[in-house]
């Protein structure tokens, strides 16, 4: 800050007993002290920059997958209710054939939905159809390609709204279309690697022809894009079972509140099988109540990632704290010179607050300038990321709150500088 003061027209340096210095005059004091130690003032900077990249560039990955699953939720299948055997443990998995972003419900319940139950849900108020399923892995061989994934029974009239994914190529299943199949776009494009329609393949042994393939879902693990469907006969004579489904997916009609149908597909079951809420043994899940169940995990997860982001910036703060001490040691008699000249003390102590602020302010800057690169290259390889304008107001708070609380300790040391002692240092 050495040779920064402001002059009058008599060439000596100007206080403030009088008119008093203003808040942008005291701002281009600070902005000239930094530039006078731009090494310093860029070190302390730095640490900032990478505290404050850090924070919007992890929560804007929690931010960005709340955000594709939610947009998957209100798209197709926004209308689609999933029943499933098991009252309380539900698992995020994407197998079995759910529609994106659908979560089943795995347990060890001795009371599975049955086919007839499935045929009795038709009939309840606001439902359009009922996709009963049966899924089980099944060996898949075409050519000298061999594999084995999930196969999945569906109900033909229900199937192409239930799939909640529309068809890539070819066509649906059909009523009487027992020996044909509609796989799964990673099915075409990774396991056999060429175009597929009316190609004939055997899953279990026998001969299926494939006459669709579904766009591609997005979804990982064993999801939809994994999955081969058969018609719900054909799967009932291939796995050799008639009685229990896998799961049923009931289609909400047009005009009908969808957690208002699930609620009745609820109370039909608990009626069906003399049970109450508190012990039924099915889960009911819409996309309302797993986008809510999803909001909670992405944000406890924002939390967690922002908590060890803020460790780099805490630490940034740490390198604003010694930069302003040594600030103060260094300018301890240009700040008897102001004092000397009328300056308060709580003018000396903004000066030095202003300062630490603007290293907070620029590091935040540069740090969310930076956490958009890493956004964009993050999405580039396929990792959800979203950077949004609470979260870029998030970093700056951050990012100018540590400035000040790093520099409040330093300002308040050179404040209290008696001139005297000031004006005799070396």
């Amino acid at each position: 800050m050495a040779g920064t003061a402001q002059k009058s027209g008599t060439g000596k340096p100007r206080a403030d007993s009088k008119r008093g210095i203003t808040n942008l005059e005291l701002a281009e004091l600070a902005m000239n002290s930094l530039r006078y130690r731009s090494l310093r003032s860029w070190l302390a900077i730095l640490g900032i920059v990478i505290g404050v990249a850090s924070i919007v560039t992890l929560i804007s990955v929690s931010t960005g997958m709340n955000e594709n699953i939610q947009k998957s939720l209100s798209g197709a299948g926004a209308n689609l209710i999933t029943i499933s055997a098991g009252g309380g443990r539900a698992s995020q998995s994407f197998g079995g054939g759910a529609p994106p972003g659908m979560v089943m419900v795995s347990s060890s319940s001795t009371e599975p939905i049955t086919f007839a139950d499935a045929a009795t849900l038709k009939r309840v108020t606001g439902v359009k159809d009922v996709d009963a399923r049966l899924s089980s892995n099944g060996k898949v061989s075409y050519k000298n390609k061999n594999t084995t994934t999930t196969v999945i029974g569906v109900n033909p009239s229900a199937f192409p709204e239930s799939a909640g994914i529309t068809i890539l190529k070819g066509r649906t299943l059909g009523t009487g279309d027992d020996t044909s199949v509609v796989i799964g776009y990673s099915v075409e494009a990774s396991t056999f690697n060429e175009s597929m329609i009316n190609k004939q393949i055997k899953i279990n042994g026998k001969a299926f022809r494939v006459v669709g393939v579904l766009n591609q879902s997005g979804t990982s693990f064993s999801g939809p894009d994994r999955n081969i469907f058969i018609t719900i006969k054909a799967a009932k004579s291939l796995f050799n079972q008639t009685q229990n489904t896998s799961s049923v997916i009931a289609i909400a009609a047009d005009g009908y509140d969808v957690d208002e149908v699930a609620g009745n597909i609820s109370a039909q079951l608990r009626t069906m099988r003399k049970e109450t809420a508190a012990k039924q043994t099915f889960t009911v899940t819409t996309p309302t109540s797993l986008a809510s169940t999803i909001s909670s995990v992405t944000d406890t997860l924002a939390i967690f990632l922002g908590g060890i982001a803020s460790i780099s910036l805490i630490v940034g703060g740490i390198g604003v704290a010694n930069a302003m001490f040594t600030s103060v040691l260094e300018q301890t008699k240009y700040i008897g010179l102001l004092k000397s000249l009328g300056a308060r003390r709580r003018t000396i102590l903004k000066l030095f607050l202003f300062e630490a602020c603007m290293v907070g302010f620029i590091g935040g800057v540069i740090g969310i300038a930076l956490s958009f690169v890493a956004s964009a290259v993050m999405t580039s390889f396929g990792l959800p990321s979203s950077i949004t304008p609470e979260l870029i107001l998030l970093g700056m708070s951050f990012s100018v709150g540590i400035g000040a609380v790093s520099g409040l300790i330093p300002a308040r040391s050179a404040s209290s500088i008696a001139p005297v002692e000031a004006l005799r240092y070396e």
